[in-house]
C-alpha cells in the first residue's frame, strides 16, 4: 500500500515572516530522524502541512515510523495515511470511481471495530474541483461502514473512532485516529544549551524541555571517577544521553571529573562545601560553553526540593558565572517530573542506583548562603581556582550520539 506521513504544526503556524525558516528546520529534523532509521524518504511542505512520502511499504511498518518521527519537537500531530494519487486515480473528473475509497474504507472498519463504541467520518474537500459535496461523500462512507461491518453508532462529535478523508487537487488520503506530538518548536530554531546533568529524573527532563522550545542541548555531568573509553557507552549518563538524542538528534556529553575540587577541600570541614561545589560546576561549564558556542546553563533545579535549591543558593549559583542560568522545572514537583520521564521513556535508566556528587560531596548543606561568604572561601580554600578549573578540564571525556548512535568518543588531552 502507498502511504504518505502527513505532519501538522500548532505553533509554528503563528509564526510571522521566518514562519518558513521554523518549517524548514522542522522538515530537515524529520528527515534526519527518518535516516536514523534508515530510511531515505522525502519530506516535502505543502500549504500548512509537511508530507512524508514513504510509498509502499508494509503497514507495520509505517506505525513504526510514525511513532519515531511523533517524538521529534515541533510536531503537534501527524498520522500515516493510505495515499491516492490524482495522477493514477483521476478523482477530479466529472463523474469520479469512488470505489478505491470505499473499499478502504470497509477494510479499515472491519479492523478498528470497537464493541459498544461509535464512529464518524470526517471528509475534508480542499479543491472544490471534485464534484461530490463533502457532506454527501461522508454519508455514503459511512453507509458503507455501517452496511460492511459491525460500527453501528454515529457519534459526530465524540465518536470513539474517526475515519478522516482529505480531497486535495494532488489526490485523496484516509487515516483512522491521530498520533499525537509533544508541539513545541523543531530543535535547532531558537539556539544552544549545556545542562548539567546528574543521575537523577530532573536534569534529563529540564534538558528535554529546552529542546521542545527549539534548543540544541548539550550535556556535562561531573563524575566521581575517571572512565575508560571502552566502558563508557554502559555508563548511566552515558545512556540517559542516548535516549534524550532519539528524540532531539546530536547530543555531545562532556564527562569530568570531580576530583581536582574534592581534594582542594579534603581537609576542610565547610558548611557551604555544596554551594561551592555547585559555583564551581558552573564556572567549568562556562568554560565548556565559550568552546561550543551555548548561550545559556540548563539545570535540573525546582524550588525548595532539596538544601542547594532555595532562593538564597540558587542566587549564589547565578553569581558565579556572567552566562544565563535556565531552570526550567522551577515550579514543577516530582510527581510531575516523573511523569515526564516515563512519556519520554527515561523512568527506568533514571531509577538505576547512582550517587551523583553533590550527594557525595555534601555532608549537612546550608540551606541559605551569601555570595560575599563565599567569595571569601574561595579565596581562602581554593586560592588556585584557574588551575583547578584548568585541571579538571585536561580530564574531560566527550562522547557524542547522533539520534541513539553513537557518533564518536574521545578523552580530549589525547
Amino acid at each position: 500500500m502507498n502511504y504518505r506521513i502527513i505532519v501538522h504544526y500548532a505553533e509554528l503556524a503563528l509564526k510571522g515572516k521566518n514562519r518558513s525558516d521554523f518549517v524548514k528546520r522542522l522538515r530537515i529534523n524529520i528527515r534526519r530522524k527518518l535516516r536514523s532509521l534508515g530510511y531515505e524518504w522525502d519530506v516535502l511542505s505543502i500549504h500548512d502541512r509537511i508530507f512524508v512520502e514513504a510509498g509502499n511499504v508494509a503497514s507495520d511498518q509505517a506505525d513504526q515510523v510514525v511513532k519515531e518521527v511523533a517524538r521529534i519537537p515541533g510536531i503537534a500531530w501527524l498520522s500515516y495515511v493510505h495515499w491516492f494519487a490524482e495522477k493514477q486515480y483521476r478523482f477530479l473528473q466529472a463523474e469520479p470511481d469512488m470505489k478505491p475509497i470505499h473499499d478502504l474504507i470497509k477494510e479499515m472498519a472491519v479492523q478498528t471495530y470497537q464493541k459498544g463504541k461509535s464512529f464518524a467520518l470526517k471528509v475534508k474537500r480542499s479543491d472544490k474541483n471534485f464534484r461530490i459535496p463533502s457532506r454527501q461523500l461522508s454519508i455514503d462512507l459511512a453507509k458503507s461502514i455501517v452496511d460492511n461491518s459491525e460500527w453501528q453508532d454515529v457519534d459526530l462529535q465524540h465518536a470513539d473512532q474517526f475515519f478522516y478523508v482529505n480531497i486535495s487537487s494532488r489526490g485523496i488520503s484516509v487515516h483512522t485516529n491521530k498520533i499525537i506530538g509533544s508541539g513545541g518548536l523543531p530543535v535547532s530554531s531558537t539556539g544552544r544549551v549545556l545542562t548539567l546533568l546528574s543521575g537523577g529524573f530532573d536534569s534529563p527532563v529540564a534538558a528535554w524541555l529546552m529542546a521542545n522550545r527549539g534548543c540544541n542541548v548539550d550535556f556535562v555531568h561531573f563524575s566521581a571517577s575517571h572512565h575508560q573509553l571502552k566502558d563508557v557507552e554502559d555508563y548511566k549518563i552515558s545512556r540517559i544521553v542516548k535516549k534524550i538524542s532519539e528524540i532531539t538528534g546530536r547530543a555531545k556529553l562532556y564527562i569530568v571529573p570531580y576530583t581536582h575540587f574534592d581534594m582542594a577541600l579534603l581537609e576542610h570541614d565547610l558548611a557551604y562545601d555544596l554551594i561551592l561545589f555547585r559555583r564551581f560546576m558552573a564556572r567549568v561549564a562556562e568554560r565548556i560553553m565559550l568552546k561550543d558556542n551555548s548561550q545559556a546553563l540548563v539545570t535540573g533545579d525546582n524550588l525548595g526540593q532539596v538544601a542547594s535549591q532555595t532562593l538564597e543558593n540558587i542566587n549564589s549559583m547565578n553569581q558565579a558565572i556572567t552566562t544565563p542560568i535556565l531552570r526550567p522545572l522551577i515550579t514543577y514537583n516530582k510527581e510531575q517530573i516523573i511523569d515526564i520521564s516515563k512519556q519520554l521513556d527515561l523512568f527506568d535508566v533514571c531509577c538505576e542506583p547512582y550517587k551523583d556528587c553533590c550527594a557525595l560531596i555534601s555532608k549537612s548543606p546550608k540551606t541559605k548562603s551569601k555570595t560575599e561568604l563565599l567569595s571569601k572561601l574561595e579565596t581562602s580554600f581554593l586560592a588556585n581556582y584557574e588551575a583547578l578549573i584548568s585541571d579538571t578540564l585536561s580530564e574531560m571525556t566527550e562522547v557524542v550520539y547522533n539520534f541513539g548512535h553513537l557518533e564518536h568518543k574521545i578523552h580530549v588531552n589525547e
